[in-house]
């Protein structure tokens, strides 16, 4: 079956990319000024593309070929961007073809999040080693699981859901949590990175919402939750030795669809909150900027080069 890709004018729908403008190691952003604070880290910078909320770096980093993809907020963004990225890296415009042969990307998504355990303090950098989808998105690329600590992971993430919902609640049994995997290879390299830097960080289970406020647990008068302290009810998830360390938002798509793919992925975020503490915010440009560099390191681990 033919690959449904739109290209106008040669460039792919959304990112507003050609073929050659992207690298085949990418590093994702949801703030695009974010993206825009990467690329002042590469050694050049050989193509910027702005194309309606996404925007796109591509240059060099140490000789070796990097892009910094500023996505927006969510994992609907994150699934367009991630799709089209695969489609200038991989496909054939005029055909519609994979090109046969062609190396997986690498992803690196460097973000921020909320943290989900009292014992973890912010401006800890959070390594995802699992993702829990409590977005839909995942849901509509049918993928198998890629270990058993997956289905665990969604298996209890759905009980702890139903529990945690009122009976009374319309959607109570309604949201469909997913889980993915991080790529081991990059989970290794970013945590290698942030112990040779001497920064604190944490591996575990990310959990990313489909929004900042009621799905991320956040109370706001004149609304009511499904789930209520949705962060403190999924801090008591463990499967093996793998617990929810924070919350975000695009990383369940992230890992689901890239790691089907075949692609390495993985992600950092600094933890910027508490779960007791949810509107007290850490003064967080200092973390990113060293989330940015053990990120820039790990991507050179992962291509062999010594930096």
């Amino acid at each position: 079956m033919k690959s449904e890709i739109v290209v106008i004018d040669g460039k792919v729908l959304h990112l507003g990319l050609t073929r050659g403008q992207l690298a085949a190691n990418v590093f994702l952003v949801g703030d695009p000024a974010r993206a825009t604070r990467v690329a002042k880290r590469f050694d050049t910078v050989s193509a910027e593309v702005r194309h309606r909320e996404y925007v796109t770096f591509t240059g060099s980093y140490k000789g070796m070929p990097v892009s910094v993809i500023g996505t927006g907020i969510g994992v609907d963004n994150v699934e367009i961007a991630l799709v089209e990225a695969y489609t200038v890296h991989a496909f054939d415009f005029d055909s519609s073809e994979y090109r046969s042969g062609t190396a997986p990307l690498k992803f690196i998504r460097i973000g921020t999040s909320a943290g989900t355990q009292d014992d973890i303090e912010p401006g800890t950098m959070a390594i995802s080693t699992y993702a829990l989808g409590l977005d839909n998105a995942g849901l509509y690329y049918d993928h198998p699981p890629a270990d058993q600590v997956v289905t665990d992971i969604e298996r209890q993430a759905f009980e702890i859901l139903v529990n945690s919902t009122s009976e009374a609640a319309r959607f109570r049994s309604k949201i469909i949590p997913y889980a993915a995997k991080a790529s081991p290879s990059v989970v290794a390299a970013l945590a290698d990175r942030a112990s040779s830097l001497n920064v604190d960080y944490v591996t575990g289970i990310t959990a990313a919402t489909p929004g900042f406020y009621g799905p991320s647990g956040r109370y706001i008068e004149g609304l009511v939750n499904t789930v209520p302290s949705i962060k403190t009810q999924l801090s008591d998830l463990q499967v093996q030795d793998q617990r929810v360390v924070n919350m975000e938002m695009e990383s369940s798509l992230l890992f689901h669809v890239a790691g089907h793919l075949g692609c390495l992925v993985g992600t950092i975020c600094p933890i910027i909150s508490k779960p007791t503490a949810s509107t007290a915010i850490l003064d967080y440009a200092a973390s990113v900027e060293g989330a940015i560099s053990i990120a820039l390191g790990a991507m050179c681990d992962l291509n062999g080069i010594q930096v």
